[in-house]
């Protein structure tokens, strides 16, 4: 339960209203090694230690670019991708790893998204609004969409533009 507890914590440090001490929060968390303790818990902790770690990852990608990096040499693309697809993860796991991905896939050229993180996202744009995730799975699409040609080209591909039309009306 303490590593639970200490991943909730986390997740509360980096997010944040004011987007400065989210930034500040994630970078401070990342200089002390949280990024590869949070992967370490998201690829082998507990379900709730799995949900946590992929929301404090997500928190801290969508809030300081500075941290893909980190996340990207420490393993945390494969962990994120796989609990989008494991079995036993809650809806709310998949959601933040999917959205976690689709932001570092936004600032890294070289990192696809996954089709299956789009579609999991644009599955929530039909979805009642339910603790912001709703709104977050928009920006998350939203910076991918914008981001790239080749990000642009799978965004339409997965029907990305489809879901915002509908959306719109």
């Amino acid at each position: 339960m303490q590593k639970e507890d200490a991943a909730g914590a986390l997740v509360n440090l980096s997010m944040n209203d004011d987007i400065s001490v989210a930034i500040a929060n994630s970078v401070v968390i990342a200089a002390a090694g949280g990024i590869e303790v949070l992967i370490a818990l998201a690829r082998d902790g507990t379900a709730g230690q799995k949900e946590h770690a992929a929301g404090a990852l997500s928190n801290m990608i969508e809030a300081a670019p500075g941290t893909h990096e980190g996340v990207v040499e420490a393993g945390g693309v494969a962990v994120l991708s796989s609990l989008t697809q494991e079995a036993s993860a809650s809806d709310r796991c998949k959601l933040v790893a999917a959205i976690a991905l689709v932001y570092l896939a936004s600032t890294c050229p070289d990192l696809p998204a996954d089709d299956t993180c789009l579609s999991l996202l644009l599955s929530r744009l039909d979805q009642p609004e339910e603790n912001g995730w709703r709104r977050d799975s928009i920006n998350a699409l939203l910076a991918l969409a914008t981001s790239s040609s080749a990000c642009a080209e799978q965004w339409h591909r997965v029907g990305g533009v489809a879901g915002l039309q509908a959306l719109a009306r």
